[in-house]
């Protein structure tokens, strides 16, 4: 008798159970339902109100937003130019200044079109670039090494004064290019042999760009604030 109760309970809360999950699936099921038709709605209104808008709608853009206006736009002169040349019409002359470590080279290339210019300013994003109003189109390079010209006849030694010094040729007055720092001469009598202490006199000569810096860094240790320090 008492087995028979508690099976009857039991079948009892099994039917409560089945009750309480069923009333779940279909909550569920209806929750589903009306987020589905929630997104189709949504979807219905996007489209519809592109469709409605007319052909010279325009979009707002919010203040972070960055827009694009294409190269050509900025305040440096490089930026300024490019801009001139895609509103220039005719022809520009173009000529070309390199800067090297040493030395510096000019070259004229010739009468060309505007937009000729301006892709190939485009083309090198390194050079720098000025126009005239008369139309003559300077483009400014640097080259990270020595000029053709100082290849052939570069020096570096001690001035007069006791710098460390390029010179166009063996070391004079006249044929400094370029003046490194000074050095502490005293260091440099207790420190260098009398053949080194000679070679500097007359000039090392430096032929490509390894040998130019491989020559300033040896003396840079001899530099008079950095001695001082």
């Amino acid at each position: 008798m008492l087995r028979f109760r508690v099976l009857k309970e039991l079948k009892k809360k099994l039917k409560r159970k089945r009750r309480h999950v069923w009333s779940l699936g279909i909550g569920a099921a209806i929750f589903t339902l009306a987020a589905l038709a929630g997104s189709i709605g949504a979807y219905a209104i996007v489209r519809n109100w592109s469709s409605e808008q007319p052909d010279d709608a325009v979009a707002v853009f919010s203040a972070s937003d960055k827009l694009d206006y294409g190269p050509g736009f900025g305040e440096s002169d490089r930026d300024k130019t490019i801009a001139a040349l895609r509103q220039r019409k005719g022809d520009v002359e173009l000529v070309l200044h390199r800067s090297y470590l040493c030395g510096e080279e000019t070259r004229k290339l010739g009468t060309h079109s505007a937009e000729e210019a301006y892709e190939l300013i485009l083309a090198h994003r390194e050079w720098e670039a000025s126009l005239t109003e008369g139309g003559k189109l300077t483009l400014e390079e640097s080259v990270d090494d020595l000029s053709p010209q100082c290849r052939k006849s570069a020096y570096i030694g001690m001035d007069q004064n006791g710098n460390l010094s390029l010179f166009n040729g063996p070391p004079t007055k006249d044929k400094v290019v370029r003046t490194f720092f000074q050095l502490d001469v005293r260091t440099l009598q207790t420190s260098l042999t009398k053949q080194k202490l000679e070679e500097l006199l007359h000039g090392i000569r430096v032929s490509d760009k390894d040998e130019y810096n491989s020559v300033i860094s040896t003396f840079s240790d001899y530099a008079r604030m950095k001695s001082k320090g």
